[in-house]
């Protein structure tokens, strides 16, 4: 049995399933090779239906239907494709938040909808600012230009009533 599975290994080895850490082996192209004993199977009170089969490559012994089977490969393909798969969008995920812009005026990390509204305009202004400092940004802004046009206003009026008083002769009347 040892010669006759060493010389058919390639006929019944499986090949491993393509993808990185994935350590299954896939049995759907190789041929089952079944061996048993006759002195096992007359031994066996269960007979042909009991342990008496060994699939080669496999070092226990089994029933046929254990033999024939593949049922490890199958599943741990699945669970290890699935392993892999959560560990890659970990990996995404990690390389995402390591890209996440931080304000500038706070320190604090970018929202992902502040972030998606910022990264397609490379060229707009404050784009270095969370979505909170922008608004105080603007609340500022607001606020100064509204200083601005309420100062220019007084100064304004403050001209007029100087240019008024000018205008004025001996005793506050007009020439």
């Amino acid at each position: 049995m040892r010669r006759l599975e060493q010389a058919a290994r390639s006929y019944f080895a499986g090949t491993k399933y393509a993808g990185g850490g994935i350590t299954a082996v896939d049995y759907h192209q190789a041929v089952p090779v079944v061996v048993t004993e006759l002195e096992r199977i007359t031994a066996d009170p269960a007979g042909a239906a009991g342990k008496v089969w060994r699939r080669l490559g496999r070092d226990e012994w089994q029933t046929l239907t254990e033999a024939l089977d593949n049922p490890d490969g199958d599943r741990l393909h699945v669970v290890q494709r699935e392993q892999a798969r959560r560990r890659q969008k970990e990996r995404e995920a990690a390389a995402r938040e390591a890209q996440r812009p931080v304000c500038r005026r706070c320190g604090a990390k970018f929202t992902d909808d502040r972030w998606d509204s910022v990264r397609p305009y490379p060229a707009q202004q404050h784009r270095e600012l969370c979505g909170l400092c922008l608004r105080e940004h603007h609340e500022q802004a607001q606020a100064e230009r509204a200083a601005r046009l309420q100062a220019e206003e007084a100064a304004a009026g403050e001209a007029a009533e100087a240019e008024a008083k000018k205008n004025r002769g001996l005793f506050g009347r007009r020439r």
